[in-house]
């Protein structure tokens, strides 16, 4: 395990898990694009996406992305207020990997991520899995395994065009599971 991610991640890790997000495996260190860095200035795509599902209102209230960013220790905190805690498929990052490639080494490591996730969380925890890829190379294991995932589609992960297909899957799946917040 990449130590600067783990360290990153659990300074926001919430003592009661109200829903776990796993996704793809997380950039390279160089990129500096982490999904809890606190210091992104460009990117960061799936937390900005993530962060206007979440908490719609006081996102729109920041106007800019820069703004948004500038206050991503803030919203970070709110997560984890929340119970809301997003990790990966893998630790180990993947840049240039094929997507047959990632599925493999997603598929291989998923005794790893059920050990972990069983330390962070409990078995009925509800899960999101964000990408069509980590979706395809896990979903029915992981639900097999009974784990509670709650959709039986895949939600794309918010880039290359595809930011909106995630608000539009993500936001209702998260109001029928009555996993939103109240807001502020």
């Amino acid at each position: 395990m990449t130590n600067v991610f783990f360290q990153a991640r659990e300074k926001y890790r919430p003592s009661h898990m109200k829903i776990l997000f796993i996704t793809e495996a997380p950039p390279a260190v160089e990129r500096n694009r982490y999904f809890y860095f606190e210091n992104v200035r460009k990117g960061d795509s799936l937390f900005l996406e993530l962060m206007k599902v979440l908490f719609t209102e006081e996102v729109e209230a920041f106007e800019t992305v820069r703004n948004i960013r500038s206050e991503k220790s803030y919203f970070l905190e709110r997560m984890q207020e929340e119970g809301y805690f997003l990790t990966h498929a893998t630790e180990t990052p993947l840049p240039g990997q094929t997507v047959p490639t990632r599925m493999r080494i997603y598929r291989e490591n998923l005794p790893e991520l059920i050990k972990m996730m069983l330390k962070i969380a409990k078995p009925t925890t509800p899960i999101v899995l964000i990408s069509t890829v980590v979706f395809r190379a896990i979903g029915k294991e992981l639900k097999a395994s009974g784990f509670q995932i709650l959709h039986d589609y895949p939600i794309e992960y918010p880039n290359s065009g595809q930011q909106l297909n995630f608000r539009r899957k993500l936001k209702p799946l998260l109001r029928q599971f009555q996993l939103l917040p109240v807001p502020l």
